[in-house]
């Protein structure tokens, strides 16, 4: 090509390769040299202050109104700083120059949080700095109080000069404060503050008491402060404390604080994270002076170590959404060296306490709208997480979360800081100072401690930033974007600093000099388009703090909540910012201001700056949008119809620490059917071992009435239940397969159970009509597979105590004449043993007129076993569908794109997991007795980073919990650290011994199968909304009113480890089918579908009446009711 085509080809590669998003800008450029240096001491150390790293925030606000962005950051050991931002036009680059010390704003305290606010409405920017200690060396000395700099405008040289005057305004607050934010929490026009607390003061933070224990002026207990208004003596407004009157009464360790409108009524709540064990407060604003913190009502679970919280709607769906940020690492080694293994005591200890579950790890809580309340109840929000379905639960040691558009696509992105300068959890190092500080006196210990804390390294970690792809996941963009850079990172804030229209990140650091990211967005040749929205507000409020911003573009609508404080210590006092990616013009911003009232602006062009002003635009009263009826309601009152399962408990985890869930949890199971023929259907309802399965008789005015089945047969764990026409005399018997894990192998408490109806719907058990079955199973289905005029069954089995993953016994049953023989071995051996089986169906999927069976389960793939006149032969391999293994639960058979044939439904885990698996990096499991202990050790496998770099297979249990399986591996890992760099390779030997089992999880997709016909199916996934978590419930139906098939959904799965958790995230699903096997899902406010908790069943009856009813039973939690509220 010669050197001439070479070099055109050099500079095209050149041109082609796209800047990454952000450009690192040092302090010789910027002139920010501000560094929050800690400097140990025998004083000063982690060890005698623990929060010592917890770092400092940023502030970014016009302190002297010349229409630029200044900057301040809070100091610890050394003074905080203000940086005064000196770009003179929009060509220039990013400067800053230092003021403190003109400005009057040098401290001596140990600052953490801080807060930008026009305190007194007289048109400059005020600061409030939270005092954690004093700082400078000096921790015994007493504790100073909190300072507010006022403003007093600029001197002549153009620097805002500042005066503390904390106490002349009732906010000297003395208390170990992190964090404050202003907001107008009673709506009387002017800014009152919440005041968030932290100390730790010796008591064990992680000690299990009651969380609702009432302490309503504790050294950890937050603080209310009531603006009182302007004083005229004294020219200004004062405060006083109105903590207990308003209810904010609880301890908790707070890292994070967020004010916003999550209920959407207009009324300013509160979000406050909470590190250790102490739940985060979701304060509820009651409209009366007053909060309630419903936390156990709103979420299911919580980070365990909430540090900082950003809330935003990250789906444009006009709902806030809430980011905590805790420190699961993301890299092997480092989980291994950090987490020993699973306490699963400690955690029943403190639910059983009344705390709401947490698990160690980022918790992205996405709003689902409003559940049902009652007319003069406060709305409470519901939220399911997904930060493991988002990818983004898992970065390490993590400060701040900041919620923002960074590329200007119309989705908000995530970065988050992180990094620790001291790794006082490595276990390694916990054990060695354990050792070394046995002996001794406590001065000598204690020195020796120190000793060793001196030595002990940081979590070095890079911070991360993610892109929103727009359907609830993000791509890690760390690398690409730039910012793959290790520090100890803390506060952060983000603000458009050059005035191009992106936004821009300042970050805060130990030991090292801020970071100043500058945004390259702009100057990107296919850069999209933004607006920018300052607001001007009422008088005693003129940055609109409140204020909801609505922008409308034709396609979708992005939503903004005016509020400061963000992420970790960092307050945001900057125009909103919205990233419009391809759109061209802006159909109409919509203000609702804090007292209520509203102003539109219409055909607003892009690329500008908006100044919206209450006081010189029209506003007028909010039109509160008409409340649209559910599909469906719940109807439990008018059934009288108040029942609840009740699970009596069983830890698996402790004769088996290594099992990634536990199998008592099987019930209850529902069955329907006129069991007396009249009134409409009744329902059974399996009960847990020692509680009798109960019977609901559908009465003459449609209420029901119940009554135990057996008194005396309560020892089984019902798990599975069926009712049919046994014996051919044209009424319903009632079989139940007995299941869970409680009981010992081959257990008679395993035995089924056959009742039979004497036709007026009482039942009487039949001794001597079932073979002798002595295994959990799971479920049991009937056809007539041998076409011989009655109904034979199918039970799987699920679960093999102390044998796990084997697979259990299953069994098709023949029918004669109402005794029923185990056939299984000579009609479908392989069936046998066909896996842990957890649901079935028989269904003609060749259409042969012979019904086939179907089996889904754990480990396994979908598995089809055609009927052969009366022989089964799998075919599984035949159907065209791959690699199918996953955590199946259930099946359904439906036409779902009305071309006469039937598809199929089938319920997975989800993928709102840690260990979410593909075809190329499957969960493994692989068991078997590899020491000669006579003890199946089943090691599960997931990919995580290495050392290397790489994703490998690595154990997931910690190093204490194999140990305990696998007593002789204690020579090989002698410390978590080798621990932490084995692999499936290096752990096992190749080949494996012949009695192992290797098994492999390739989708957790809930999915639907599309008859091809000829036998052949194509897997296609749900909508990622039926992804959030275990799907175990299907019913298939019009729900919707427009004749097409559509599908509800129930899950969750409460029985998981308690490491990195439960899955919890569903609340229960409506997906609208469009006839052509496509669905969409339909919100839950719009649905009216509630269905929280632990969801095992859902079926659907006939009333009296003749319309349809449905139930919803969850393990150890009440049944919920409910009917459509259209005619189908």
């Amino acid at each position: 090509m010669g050197w001439l085509g070479l070099l055109v080809l050099l500079s095209t590669c050149q041109r082609n390769k796209q800047e990454p998003l952000f450009r690192s800008l040092d302090a010789t450029q910027t002139g920010v040299d501000f560094v929050n240096t800690i400097t140990e001491t025998d004083s000063v150390n982690i060890l005698n202050y623990y929060y010592c790293y917890n770092g400092g925030g940023v502030a970014v606000g016009d302190f002297d109104n010349d229409s630029l962005l200044d900057l301040f950051f809070t100091g610890n050991q050394v003074s905080s700083r203000l940086y005064i931002n000196a770009q003179r036009t929009n060509d220039e680059p990013i400067m800053y120059r230092d003021v403190t010390e003109a400005a009057k704003l040098t401290t001596t305290e140990w600052i953490m949080g801080v807060s930008v606010v026009d305190i007194n409405a007289d048109g400059w920017l005020d600061l409030y700095l939270c005092v954690a200690g004093p700082g400078r060396d000096r921790p015994d000395a007493r504790q100073p109080p909190n300072r507010l700099h006022i403003n007093g405008g600029v001197n002549a040289q153009g620097v805002p000069v500042f005066t503390e005057q904390a106490a002349a305004y009732g906010l000297a607050d003395s208390s170990f404060s992190v964090q404050s934010a202003f907001f107008d929490y009673d709506r009387d026009g002017d800014l009152d503050m919440y005041l968030m607390t932290n100390q730790v003061n010796g008591v064990d933070k992680n000690m299990v008491i009651p969380p609702d224990y009432p302490v309503t002026r504790g050294a950890t207990n937050d603080r209310l402060y009531e603006n009182l208004g302007r004083v005229d003596s004294l020219g200004h407004p004062v405060f006083r404390d109105v903590s207990a009157r308003a209810g904010v009464a609880h301890e908790g360790y707070g890292l994070g604080l967020s004010v916003a409108d999550l209920n959407a009524d207009g009324w300013p709540d509160v979000y406050v994270a909470n590190d250790f064990m102490t739940n985060d407060h979701l304060y509820l604003n009651q409209k009366n002076g007053t909060f309630r913190d419903e936390c156990a009502r709103s979420q299911a679970h919580q980070s365990y170590n909430g540090m900082g919280v950003d809330v935003a709607d990250i789906n444009n769906d006009a709902r806030p959404d809430v980011m905590v940020v805790d420190m699961l690492p993301q890299t092997n080694l480092r989980r291994k060296t950090t987490i020993a293994g699973m306490n699963y005591e400690k955690f029943l200890l403190e639910t059983q306490a009344g705390y709401v579950p947490q698990f160690m790890r980022n918790t992205l809580q996405l709003n689902r709208g409003n559940a049902p309340t009652s007319a003069r109840q406060t709305a409470v929000p519901v939220f399911s997480d997904v930060g493991q379905l988002a990818g983004v639960h898992a970065t390490d040691w993590s400060w701040g979360p900041l919620l923002a558009d960074f590329d200007n696509d119309g989705f908000r992105d995530l970065y988050i800081t992180n990094g620790f300068a001291k790794n006082i959890t490595d276990l390694d190092f916990s054990n060695y100072q354990a050792a070394e500080t046995m002996f001794g006196t406590q001065t000598d210990r204690t020195e020796k401690q120190q000793e060793l804390t001196r030595l002990l390294k940081g979590v070095k970690v890079s911070n991360y930033v993610y892109r929103n792809t727009g359907r609830l996941t993000f791509t890690d963009e760390t690398a690409n974007w730039g910012i793959d850079r290790p520090s100890y990172s803390n506060g952060a804030v983000y603000a458009d600093l050059d005035r191009d229209g992106d936004l821009d990140l300042v970050t805060s650091n130990i030991n090292e000099p801020a970071y100043v990211y500058e945004n390259q967005a702009s100057q990107r040749k296919s850069h999209a388009h933004f607006l920018t929205i300052a607001l001007i507000g009422p008088a005693l409020n003129r940055r609109g703090i409140g204020a909801t911003v609505a922008v409308h573009d034709g396609h979708r609508t992005q939503t903004a909540y005016v509020s400061p404080v963000r992420g970790y210590l960092s307050s945001i006092d900057a125009p909103l910012h919205i990233g419009l990616g391809t759109t061209t013009r802006v159909d109409s911003v919509v203000v609702v201001w804090p007292d209520g009232r509203r102003q539109v602006c219409r055909n607003v062009r892009v690329n500008q700056s908006l100044t919206i002003d209450y006081q010189t635009e029209k506003a007028v009263p909010d039109r509160l949008k008409p409340a649209t009826n559910p599909l469906f309601t719940v109807v439990n009152d008018a059934l009288n119809l108040h029942v609840r399962h009740v699970e009596n408990r069983h830890n698996d985890f402790a004769g088996n620490p290594l099992l990634l869930r536990q199998y008592d949890r099987a019930g209850p199971a529902l069955a329907v059917a006129d069991v007396d023929g009249v009134n409409g259907d009744d329902f059974f309802m399996g009960g847990s071992a020692g509680q009798p399965g109960m019977l609901f008789r559908q009465g003459a005015n449609g209420t029901f009435s119940s009554e135990p089945i057996n008194q005396t047969e309560t020892r089984c764990e019902d798990a599975g239940s069926l009712f049919f026409d046994a014996d051919g005399d044209g009424d319903a018997d009632l079989y139940v397969a007995s299941g869970g894990s409680e009981f010992q192998p081959d257990s008679p408490d395993y035995q089924d159970r056959l009742y039979q109806n004497d036709g007026r719907g009482q039942f009487t058990l039949l001794p001597n009509v079932l073979p002798a079955m002595r295994s959990s199973k799971s479920c049991v289905v009937g056809a007539d597979y041998d076409r011989d005029g009655d109904t034979d069954l199918f039970v799987g089995g699920r679960y093999e105590p102390g044998r796990y993953p084997d697979a259990p016994r299953s069994y098709v049953l023949q029918n004669n004449g109402g005794i029923f023989r185990d056939v299984t071995e000579r009609v479908a051996p392989g069936l046998s043993r066909a896996g842990m089986v957890s649901g079935a169906v028989w269904s003609d999927f060749d259409r042969d007129g012979w019904p086939d069976l179907i089996a889904v389960g754990e480990w396994m793939p979908l598995s089809f076993f055609r009927n052969q006149r009366g022989r089964f032969v799998n075919v599984t391999g035949q159907t065209g569908l791959g690699e199918s293994r996953g955590w199946w639960t259930s099946i359904l058979p439906l036409d779902m794109d009305r071309d006469g044939d039937l598809d199929y439904v089938i319920g997975n885990a989800g993928t709102n997991v840690d260990y979410a698996p593909s075809v190329q990096q499957p969960l493994e499991l692989v068991a078997g007795d590899f020491d000669n202990n006579n003890r199946i050790k089943p090691v599960i496998f997931q990919y995580l980073l290495t050392n290397a770099g790489q994703r490998e297979p690595v154990p997931f249990a910690g190093r204490d919990d194999l140990l305990k399986q696998w007593v002789s591996l204690r020579k090989q890992f002698v410390d978590y650290a080798s621990y932490g760099q084995t692999t499936l390779a290096k752990l096992l030997p190749n080949p494996l011994p012949a009695n192992a089992k290797h098994l492999k999880a390739c989708t957790f997709e809930t999915s639907v199968l599309e008859n091809l016909g000829k036998g052949r199916f194509r897997r296609r996934a749900l909508p990622i909304e039926a992804q959030f978590s275990t799907t175990t419930g299907l019913l298939a139906g019009d729900f919707t009113g427009d004749g097409l098939p559509d599908l509800l959904l129930s899950g969750n799965n409460h029985a998981g480890e308690v490491l990195y958790g439960w899955a919890d995230a569903s609340v229960g699903l409506l997906l609208a089918g469009d006839g052509r096997g496509n669905f969409r899902a339909i919100s839950p406010e719009r649905s009216g579908i509630w269905l929280r908790g632990d969801q095992r069943a859902l079926v659907r009856l006939k009333t009296r009446r003749g319309t349809s009813l449905f139930l919803a039973a969850a393990n150890a939690d009440s049944v919920v009711s409910f009917s459509q509220t259209i005619k189908p």
